[in-house]
């Protein structure tokens, strides 16, 4: 995930693809085939400028780095070929978002530690957080 203060929501955390991948996700369940032939059916492009086709393994880094994130969830079904996941958004979009932005705020505070004016700084400053049970 990178921040890209031009853009607002979804699409300043996250590639076009990746945007689209969620949002799928927050519909229904996927795994990695279905997550890659969505992506194909919309014609998502792996680059701004429309090129480049998207592998199934970017899919599922991608779904697996939401997992070890705990934005996604899966199970494992047993079938042709051996053992798939079935990725789904355990969050709705409002813990998503919250989720998000604490990871963000996390991530900022381990960076500045010292310049930070204290532990619960941000949660006074951004009424957002002020809802999070622990950032």
């Amino acid at each position: 995930m990178q921040l890209n203060t031009e853009k607002k929501g979804i699409v300043a955390i996250f590639k076009p693809w990746q945007t689209a991948l969620i949002k799928e996700l927050f519909k229904r369940k996927l795994t990695s085939g279905a997550a890659h032939k969505f992506l194909e059916e919309k014609d998502i492009r792996a680059t701004k400028k429309g090129h480049g086709t998207l592998s199934r393994a970017s899919a599922i880094f991608f779904m697996n780095d939401m997992v070890d994130l705990g934005l996604l969830s899966y199970t494992t079904k047993t079938g042709k070929g051996g053992h798939h996941r079935i990725y789904e958004m355990v969050l709705t979009k409002e813990e998503f978002a919250h989720k998000i932005i604490s990871l963000f705020v996390n991530s900022i505070l381990k960076a500045f530690p010292k310049e930070s004016p204290s532990y619960d700084w941000p949660r006074k400053q951004i009424p957002i957080l002020q809802k999070l049970k622990s950032i």
